[in-house]
């Protein structure tokens, strides 16, 4: 008896995933655009308007604007002192740079800029930030906890816009082991209906949320599309753009169209 009703409830999770609408072929990206060697080791990503995207890198305090149909650096600016930068958004006409340790650059487009810490002890890693707009606040996925006997979980920790603070509770904890044994967060996305992106590019998966933590989707993607997945972000009209760094092939950028669903 046990055996069955286990049963039956994998069977009515996995319908209830497979009911919800996916809008992406991951199989077969829209686009492949190839990026200059400066980008090699692109590491954040973020859409600014139908015409530009964001880009950082590892161990740069620069932002590049990339042309979104080529991947062409259209223009730069550095911000400030060199270090290993993981992710990057934008709000209200400023970036917010996440370093690896947490540490969040607030920039203007006048290059005046803020520091914010991540103020609990230990050498936490982050890999990961993008703006939750409705709730005006960012989400900053953790990659490692300070704590060993925590590594177990998967992190995700939001930061006030209004406080500009990290607030002290994680958003999200989920046990890593509903998801993959080796998943580690690289990047993180909302998209435009308000489902949050997950990526480990250490796992090559890419794990989709409900605003309230609930699994909706555990993808397993392509090694040979995706290496080194880093970046991730979507544009207005909801398509998905994934970054990945030098590896065997040059460092791209993989667009994905958003798919007609019944429910669009």
């Amino acid at each position: 008896m046990r055996e069955f009703i286990f049963f039956i409830c994998v069977c009515v999770g996995f319908i209830a995933c497979k009911g919800q609408d996916f809008h992406y072929n991951l199989e077969s990206p829209d686009q492949q655009l190839k990026l200059n060697k400066k980008l090699n080791e692109v590491s954040g990503l973020v859409s600014i308007s139908d015409s530009s995207i964001a880009a950082v890198q590892d161990e740069k305090a620069v932002i590049y604007f990339l042309n979104p149909a080529s991947g062409e650096i259209m223009d730069s600016f550095d911000f400030g002192k060199d270090a290993d930068f993981e992710g990057l958004t934008f709000y209200e006409n400023r970036f917010y740079a996440l370093r690896s340790d947490g540490s969040i650059y607030s920039v203007s487009e006048t290059h005046e800029k803020q520091k914010f810490k991540f103020k609990k002890e230990g050498d936490f890693e982050f890999e990961g930030i993008c703006l939750d707009k409705e709730n005006k606040r960012l989400l900053v996925a953790c990659k490692a906890h300070a704590k060993k006997s925590k590594r177990d979980y998967i992190y995700i920790y939001t930061f006030s816009l209004d406080k500009h603070a990290f607030d002290e509770k994680p958003l999200f904890k989920i046990k890593q082991d509903r998801v993959h044994r080796k998943f580690k967060p690289s990047a993180i996305g909302v998209d435009p209906d308000g489902f949050i992106y997950v990526l480990s590019s250490f796992s090559k998966t890419l794990l989709v949320l409900s605003d309230s933590g609930n699994i909706l989707q555990n993808i397993q993607l392509t090694k040979s599309l995706f290496p080194q997945a880093e970046g991730l972000t979507f544009n207005d009209q909801g398509d998905l753009f994934i970054s990945n760094e030098k590896s065997e092939k040059p460092a791209n950028v993989l667009v994905f169209k958003r798919k007609k669903s019944n429910s669009d």
